[in-house]
C-alpha cells in the first residue's frame, strides 16, 4: 500500500501504521490503538517514512498503550538520568549520541556520519557517557539496559531523536 501511495502521490514522505487483523467490531478500538502505536514508532525511527506493522514492533509492543509510564520513567531515570541532567545543564546531546550509537549497531563511522561529527568527537562523547553514567558500554547487561532506556526515552517519553 505504501509503495502504491508513493507512486500515486509522487513522494515517499508518508507513514503508515498497520494493526493486527481485526476479527470483530468490538476489536476496532484496540486495533486502532495498535495502528497508532505502529505509526508513532515509525515516526521516531531513523527512517521516518514507510510502513510499520504492529505485530513486527518487538519490544515496542510492550512499551505501547497501557504501559505503566511511571515505571518506564523510573527505568529511564535510573539508566539515563545523569546523562539527561548533564545534557540539560550543558546544552549537550549525550543521550542522543548514545541513542544514535545504538541505532547504528555500535559502528563508529556510521554513528559519526549520522551525527555529522568527527569519529574522534564520537569517541570523546562515548567516554564522557561512560564517565558520567558509570556504565560500561562493553558490559552486555549495561548495554542492553542503556539501549532499551534510550528507546523508551525517545519513543515512549518523547525525547529528542
Amino acid at each position: 500500500m505504501y509503495e502504491a501511495l508513493a507512486r500515486e502521490t509522487g513522494t515517499r514522505s508518508g507513514t503508515i501504521g498497520v494493526s493486527t487483523p481485526c476479527d470483530s467490531v468490538s476489536d476496532i478500538p484496540r486495533r486502532y490503538e495498535e495502528a497508532q502505536r505502529a505509526l508513532e514508532v515509525r515516526r521516531h525511527c531513523r527512517e521516518h517514512y514507510g510502513t510499520s506493522f504492529f505485530d513486527e514492533l518487538g519490544l515496542y509492543r510492550i512499551l505501547g498503550p497501557g504501559s505503566d509510564y511511571r515505571e518506564l520513567e523510573t527505568f529511564v531515570q535510573e539508566w539515563l538520568g545523569q546523562l539527561i541532567e548533564y545534557d540539560s545543564r550543558h546544552h549537550a546531546t549525550l543521550v542522543e549520541t548514545l541513542s544514535r550509537y545504538f541505532d547504528c549497531g555500535g559502528n563508529y563511522d556510521e554513528t559519526a556520519d549520522s551525527l555529522a561529527i568527527h569519529r574522534s568527537t564520537l569517541r570523546y562523547r562515548l567516554q564522557r557517557i561512560r564517565d558520567i553514567s558509570g556504565n560500561d558500554l562493553a558490559n552486555v547487561e549495561d548495554r542492553l539496559n542503556l539501549q532499551v532506556a534510550t528507546r523508551v526515552w525517545r519513543i515512549v517519553l518523547g525525547g529528542t531523536g
